[in-house]
């Protein structure tokens, strides 16, 4: 399974997409390859659908902000380490599921329901939550002067840490079968911790030590 659901997917599951998201982001999808399908809903829904509003809603706008600036780091990592087409397209894969998992957040925000099963609400307000912002900025500030073993380093650290932690815990509260097919699709992509390490571990065999010296 994939983690960014694209047309390639749609035109494999026409009744699916149009069951769950309406003919016309079929359509567009049909149309166009310029947008995943995560970018025609949330356009969809930020021109047709009301936001959930309070600490609720902005629980998942922080949760987006959080993926879209980790997004960013392995954006400036793909250029920092452009001269190795490999070490390149892997961060550049990186940030765009990142992209995607920011968008997921913001498409939960039009469809998650006040309920007593919304227990975690994190918000920016948060001491933690602030130092994880300040952390990611940092990092960011960084790349430019990372070594490739350190921007490694850094990868798997970030996948491991906090921002996957309330991503995960925000997506389970949301339960509607629109962005349960997401989930599905993460799940069986494998989540960010468990597969960055071996697609790291992966990319190091094919580069070898002098793939190594060279992309460093």
């Amino acid at each position: 399974m994939q983690a960014v659901i694209d047309r390639g997917f749609c035109l494999k599951n026409p009744v699916k997409i149009i069951q769950l998201f309406g003919l016309d982001v079929f359509v567009g999808m049909l149309l166009s390859k310029d947008k995943t399908l995560l970018q025609r809903i949330a356009e969809k829904y930020q021109a047709r659908r009301v936001p959930m509003p309070g600490a609720i809603g902005n629980a998942y706008k922080l949760s987006a902000l959080f993926e879209f600036r980790v997004a960013h780091i392995y954006a400036a990592m793909a250029e920092r380490f452009k001269s190795n087409p490999d070490v390149h397209r892997f961060f550049l894969d990186l940030r765009d599921e990142e992209m995607e998992h920011g968008r997921l957040m913001l498409a939960c925000l039009y469809q998650i329901a006040v309920n007593r099963e919304v227990e975690f609400v994190p918000s920016v307000r948060d001491q933690e939550m602030r130092e994880s912002l300040n952390a990611l900025r940092e990092v960011e500030h960084r790349v430019p002067e990372m070594s490739l073993e350190e921007a490694f380093k850094v990868t798997n650290e970030l996948e491991a840490g906090e921002v996957n932690v309330i991503f995960g815990r925000l997506l389970t509260q949301v339960g509607r079968a629109e962005t349960e097919l997401f989930a599905e699709q993460l799940k069986g992509a494998q989540s960010h911790p468990e597969s960055v390490p071996r697609r790291i571990k992966e990319l190091k065999a094919r580069l070898g030590p002098d793939g190594l010296a060279a992309a460093a």
